[in-house]
């Protein structure tokens, strides 16, 4: 049974909400303050939060975000009275599921509850079952997470800044945007600003009249207006020259632009969404980006996350690009073995999603049998050096063939993720510790047990040899 808990300051809301859902058949708890919901979510399993922007003095989303730090899978549905675009979009930017104003119908509010709580606990959820939004492959919650979002904002005409590392599938996201929203029969057109000199980004942007430099023997429309009434997406959109960023900061308020060597302004109502795989934010500080362009593009801000962090993914994505690159290669493998499957959920994919591409179609053009083996399997690690996964995972065969115990195994790999742990939290053991679920006691001695181990497999290395 869902346990939900109640945050609003009016207490007759509070006990009109805590009888409806009880008789809809769910566990309820109550608080009207920050404090007591706090001392609530800490004290037990908590399945979803309804929260009153308003709570007296204090800001509901100042909650919120306390929530989706420390337990970003609760999914929080906002109420208030106060409802306003601003609102809305932060706490949509702050995590919140849904945003629901007050006065509302309370069979409004408890289809809402029933449907967020459903998409929570089915890890076959609607999306998921389809296994795609728009081309977008995934079942784990973090990717679920870019759905809702998706569904939520595409019908609107806000802005969105997709931020995430490089190879997470920004462009298919953006496409996915526009494809769900009042602009799909209408252009989506994407410039990367990072892949054109600066004379050509702005060129490219805007366009520009005959004679407005050395070769512009002809009247040029630019992007933007080449997307009159659909979506534009820049691309690495951090790379944009300063006088660039002033012009487009125009476009984006006003509507409107002047081409290069032109005299009159052309009005375009277009959508703006953009990408940056580098955090905005520094950049700012730095002078090199724009505060009020920032402010402009990010209505709201999407995070998609790495590869690393959608273990569910791995496996069906890899699926999905054997099949691709069977189709254009011409070749018919039917899966992975078991070893090629192991091994393509343990690698970290520092240029994630394409990088799973890039390693598939290797791997389909190398293989010789009906299935990948994990000796096709060819990784680049972030040195750029080649290595196979089989020689990664080589103890896998070691333990087979009798050269390592099943121990020393288990050791080995507990070592590599306890290392890897202290190089994703930049050497902090305490905050290692919590992401590999242990205490830091217990994180401490692991790794110099398994150090302590591996020293000692080194140092008795030779003497095996000679005895061999």
């Amino acid at each position: 049974m869902s346990r939900i808990l109640v945050v609003d300051d009016d207490l007759s809301l509070r006990e009109v909400l805590e009888i409806a859902l009880v008789r809809r058949g769910y566990q309820v708890s109550t608080a009207q303050n920050s404090a007591a919901a706090w001392d609530l979510l800490t004290e037990g399993q908590i399945d979803l939060v309804l929260l009153d922007l308003r709570l007296g003095q204090e800001n509901g989303l100042d909650l919120l975000g306390k929530i989706r730090g420390l337990w970003p899978d609760i999914p929080v549905l906002m109420i208030t009275a106060f409802a306003d675009s601003q609102s809305a979009v932060t706490a949509m930017k702050l995590g919140a599921r849904d945003y629901i104003s007050k006065p509302f119908e309370l069979a409004e509010l408890l289809q809402a509850v029933d449907r967020t709580l459903k998409i929570a606990d089915d890890p076959m959820s609607a999306h998921q079952k389809e296994g795609r939004h728009c081309n977008i492959l995934g079942r784990s919650r973090g990717i679920t997470r870019v759905f809702d979002l998706i569904d939520r904002i595409a019908p609107t005409r806000i802005n969105v800044l997709l931020t995430g590392e490089s190879g997470t599938g920004k462009e298919l996201v953006a496409r996915a945007i526009h494809e769900a929203g009042t602009r799909a029969d209408k252009p989506f057109v994407a410039i990367n600003c990072g892949g054109l000199p600066e004379h050509l980004v702005e060129s490219e942007l805007f366009g520009f009249r005959k004679g407005a430099f050395t070769g512009a023997d002809r009247n040029k429309k630019g992007l933007l207006e080449l997307a009159r009434d659909g979506t534009v997406f820049l691309d690495e959109v951090a790379e944009l020259a300063p006088s660039t960023q002033v012009k487009l900061l125009r476009c984006v308020q006003e509507r409107r632009f002047i081409p290069l060597g032109g005299a009159e302004e052309i009005e375009v109502d277009v959508r703006f969404l953009a990408a940056t795989n580098r955090p905005l934010e520094s950049d700012i500080r730095e002078g090199l980006f724009r505060e009020d362009l920032f402010y402009r593009l990010s209505g709201v801000i999407m995070h998609l996350p790495p590869l690393r962090e959608r273990q569910e993914d791995i496996l069906l994505l890899a699926e999905h690009f054997l099949a691709g690159a069977c189709r254009e290669q011409g070749r018919i493998l039917s899966g992975f073995s078991t070893q090629a499957r192991s091994i393509l959920q343990a690698y970290a994919y520092p240029g994630n999603v394409r990088e799973l591409e890039n390693i598939i179609d290797r791997a389909v053009a190398l293989e010789g049998d009906s299935v990948v083996h994990s000796a096709s399997l060819i990784m680049y690690g972030t040195d750029f050096g080649r290595t196979s996964a089989a020689v990664q995972d080589r103890s896998v065969e070691d333990v087979l063939s009798g050269a390592m115990s099943l121990d020393e195994y288990l050791q080995h790999q507990e070592l590599r993720i306890l290392r890897a742990a202290l190089e994703r939290t930049g050497g902090h053991k305490g905050n290692a510790a919590a992401l590999v679920g242990l205490n830091f006691r217990q994180f401490r001695y692991r790794l110099s047990k398994g150090e302590d181990g591996a020293a000692e497999q080194v140092k008795t290395a030779p003497a095996r040899e000679t005895e061999s």
